[in-house]
């Protein structure tokens, strides 16, 4: 297929100011199972059958330089149309059902996305670093649902927030820390679950009208560097991920006595510290 774009841009020393449009195809379709909010996904071709996805995409970015260039803030604006979308409407135990066929459970759609992103930089100084906020929306409108009404795509994530930093002490030491803040990605959970014949049935509500609790991390390091014989450079670096121990969920299972709940997994360990020793010749 063709996949023309257009550009107009305004640059200026301190200002640059660009939209674009743009179309797309893509070939492969990404989905993954909704039921359990699990962040693992599987790639499907197109083919006779299956028309490749494509879609129009239209961005407006501007950036700008404040106080003699120290910093830089960014703007990003965009809204894109997505046609030929799939997704999976199964779970896991579809997978151990001598029947199964992949194409039974794929649902046929299209999808919006649309959103902004602002970025502070700072450029220069002791102290580096840049701040983030995006605001995003993925929807999906499938055939098999009828197109009344917009679900949130699996990988939908509406506030995000990501924080870095880096502070030079001398010539030996320096810091840096990274925080992330992110929703949490929707899943279809079940409203009840029986046996029949022997066999679980799950009954679900409605398609990624659930969701995971907000992801929060906050990671920090320290370093020190130096330059031994034949200028053979040498580095320690001690660093923690997640140091505020939080425990963040990557999926759920679902637990079945009297009655039946989600239950949120996580990592095992919860705070992962670490030595490393460098060097570079």
């Amino acid at each position: 297929a063709i996949d023309p774009s257009l550009r107009i841009q305004y640059d200026r020393s301190k200002l640059r100011v660009s939209a674009t449009y743009a179309l797309r195809h893509q070939y492969l379709f990404q989905t993954g199972f909704s039921d359990i909010g699990f962040p693992t996904e599987f790639w499907y071709s197109s083919d006779k059958n299956l028309k490749p996805q494509y879609a129009h995409e239209l961005t407006l970015n501007g950036n700008v330089y404040l106080l003699d260039g120290r910093y830089k803030l960014s703007l990003d604006l965009f809204y894109i149309k997505l046609n030929h979308q799939l997704a999976y409407k199964g779970n896991l135990l579809d997978l151990v059902n001598t029947t199964y066929n992949l194409n039974n459970s794929l649902i046929h759609g299209k999808g919006t996305n649309y959103g902004l992103s602002i970025m502070i930089n700072k450029c220069s100084g002791n102290l580096t670093g840049w701040l983030n906020y995006t605001f995003t929306k993925t929807r999906r409108s499938f055939n098999e649902f009828g197109h009344t009404k917009q679900y949130p795509a699996s990988h939908e994530r509406p506030h995000e927030l990501n924080a870095v930093a880096s502070y030079s002490l001398g010539k030996h030491w320096s810091f840096g820390s990274t925080f992330v803040y992110a929703s949490g990605n929707p899943f279809t959970a079940a409203e009840s679950v029986y046996l029949l014949n022997n066999n679980l049935i799950l009954k679900y509500g409605e398609y990624n009208s659930s969701r995971l609790s907000p992801y929060i991390r906050l990671d920090l390091s320290v370093n020190y560097n130096w330059i031994g014989r034949k200028k053979i450079e040498h580095g320690f670096n001690v660093s923690c991920y997640n140091v505020m121990c939080r425990n963040n969920e990557i999926f759920y299972t679902l637990k079945a006595n009297d009655t039946f709940v989600y239950h949120p997994i996580s990592f095992i360990k919860r705070a992962l510290p670490s030595i490393c020793y460098n060097l570079k010749f």
